[in-house]
């Protein structure tokens, strides 16, 4: 591995996305701090992007001094107590600005230039829970009981673009508890509109689609994504919902509308045919919607299995083999978002449980595994097709935070 990686990512954030500058906007409520916001934001967004597993291991690198090589000399470095206390008062508003200007920087260096599936910049949305607890709790705490036994928990509604590399975040919502004398949490359709609206409101057309599961199979929530001019693609799966009985009804009568192959790397092969009609009526809906019906074989050397997927889209002239595509790689942000996220980035771990805490913990690494996924897409020559792991190269930088001294710090001047 080239011994300037380090210096190449560090170069690399500084440049094209400004971090020593745009990190200055954070702020906090502390009172007369002792040590700068900027100094614990940087120490913090690094951290994450090297997969910092705990606090406590966070802890351990400040007091080897490893990050003193990335700032300014005399820059005085916080304790873990003085991170968390940070942490628990910082102003989301100013970390969502700075998560904002990293998107709208790589929006404007054109990464999603030819859309993420054959010209379409599709984005996936989905629910995701970060931890639980039957001991520890906040006000923000959702709550659920099981065998008698209270446990409490956060869970958060995510949008990330799907189809293609680099996959990025690009916002999330936390669900909000019971109040004002309702009986329950709030629900992932009510995020989920929330986090739409806003993601619209800041990025204006910030996809061409979303794509999301049978949850989503709601009139409210296509007319939420309609009114701002977005195409939806939904998962069904509910087979008592009216245009589930018409369409299957209907398609048994008439011969498939399109066949094809699909060849993925391997011995696997799929074959696809597919019924499709645009004219349905959906309860709530004034247009009517296109109803596809996909019968998937698959061949896996001498195995055989047979799948049956509907989807509902209000795209009317999109092909049917980009629906399928789009379908298929909704479980990007289950595969290449949440499993690493919990996997690799230790999302499901504890770091700060404290109503404000464990938002500002979830935009750090959010942002932190957004640069670090445009670090290894658009810096790292062929990093897919070189077959390289993550995993593999982000070992290699915390190796290399050791060892290698002669960086240039590219934190702002803290004095």
């Amino acid at each position: 591995m080239n011994k300037s990686l380090l210096k190449q990512m560090l170069n690399y954030f500084s440049k094209v996305y400004h971090i020593g500058e745009i990190i200055k906007g954070v702020k906090d409520k502390r009172l007369k701090p002792q040590i700068k916001i900027t100094v614990i934001s940087f120490t913090v967004l690094i951290g994450f992007m090297l997969q910092i597993p705990s606090f406590n291991r966070l802890e351990y690198w400040i007091k080897k001094g490893k990050f003193k090589k990335l700032l300014p000399r005399k820059t005085k470095m916080p304790s873990i107590d003085a991170v968390r206390y940070c942490l628990d008062r910082i102003e989301i508003d100013s970390l969502n600005n700075m998560h904002r200007s990293i998107i709208k920087t790589a929006v404007e260096n054109k990464v999603f230039r030819n859309g993420t599936i054959d010209g379409y910049k599709v984005a996936a949305i989905d629910g995701v829970e970060l931890f639980e607890s039957t001991k520890k709790c906040c006000e923000e705490c959702l709550t659920r009981v099981v065998s008698g036994v209270t446990h409490y928990f956060h869970r958060s509604v995510v949008c990330m673009t799907v189809g293609s590399d680099p996959h990025i975040i690009l916002g999330e919502e936390m669900l909000k508890p019971k109040k004002d004398g309702s009986n329950k949490d709030e629900g992932e359709l009510t995020g989920g509109k929330r986090l739409i609206r806003r993601l619209h409101e800041e990025f204006n057309h910030f996809a061409d689609i979303v794509v999301a599961d049978a949850l989503y199979m709601k009139a409210p929530w296509i007319r939420e994504l309609l009114d701002l001019g977005i195409d939806a693609v939904i998962r069904v799966k509910d087979e008592r919902l009216g245009i589930v009985k018409e369409a299957t009804a209907l398609y048994k009568c008439l011969k498939a509308d399109r066949e094809w192959i699909v060849s993925p790397k391997g011995r696997k092969k799929i074959k696809v045919t597919a019924w499709d009609k645009s004219d349905f009526e959906m309860t709530g809906l004034e247009d009517t919607v296109r109803f596809v019906k996909f019968v998937e074989e698959i061949h896996h050397g001498n195995k055989f299995e047979e799948k049956e997927v509907w989807i509902v889209t209000t795209n009317k002239s999109i092909a049917v083999e980009t629906l399928w595509k789009i379908i298929h790689r909704r479980w990007d942000i289950e595969n290449n978002g949440f499993h690493q996220l919990k996997g690799e980035w230790n999302l499901d771990h504890c770091f700060l449980h404290s109503s404000s805490g464990v938002e500002a913990v979830l935009t750090f690494m959010m942002m932190a595994f957004n640069l670090m996924q445009l670090f290894f897409f658009r810096c790292i020559r062929n990093f897919r097709e070189r077959k390289l792991l993550q995993v593999n190269i982000i070992e290699d930088l915390r190796d290399e935070l050791i060892l290698y001294c002669n960086i240039n710090p590219i934190m702002m001047n803290t004095s």
